[in-house]
C-alpha cells in the first residue's frame, strides 16, 4: 500500500475569520488535508490521534494560553511544526515561543 504523502495542517484559533481566511489560503496553494480547532483542548485531542506536518496556533486561547498548547503539542509529537500567531506581539512571549520549539512567531493581522 502506497504511503500517503499528503501534508496534514491544523488550523487553532478561536476567531472564525482568521481560520476561514487560513483555511481557504491553505487551500488555494495546494494543501487539502486541513482541520481546525477553535480552542486548545479540541487541538490537542487532535494532535493525540493524527499527525500533523505543520499547526498554526494561536497564542490567545479561551481554555489555555497558546505556549501551554505548544509545549504540550511538543511533547505529544516533537516533529510537529509550530507557528504560533498573536494579534498582542510581546517580546516575551516570542522568545518564550522559540525557547520551547516553535518553528516561527507571526503576528496577526497577516
Amino acid at each position: 500500500m502506497a504511503e500517503d504523502t499528503t501534508k496534514r495542517i491544523l488550523v487553532c484559533d478561536d476567531d472564525v475569520s482568521v481560520v476561514s481566511f487560513l483555511t481557504l489560503f491553505l487551500k488555494k496553494n495546494g494543501f487539502e488535508k486541513i482541520d481546525v480547532a477553535s480552542c486548545a483542548k479540541d487541538a490537542l485531542e487532535k494532535v493525540k490521534t493524527t499527525i500533523y506536518n505543520l499547526v498554526l496556533l494561536d497564542i490567545r486561547l479561551p481554555d489555555m494560553e497558546g505556549v501551554l498548547v505548544l509545549q504540550r503539542i511538543k511533547e505529544i509529537n516533537s516533529k510537529t511544526d509550530v507557528i504560533m500567531m498573536t494579534g498582542y506581539p510581546e517580546m516575551e512571549t516570542a522568545r518564550q515561543s522559540l525557547t520551547l520549539g516553535a518553528y516561527d512567531y507571526i503576528v496577526k493581522p497577516f
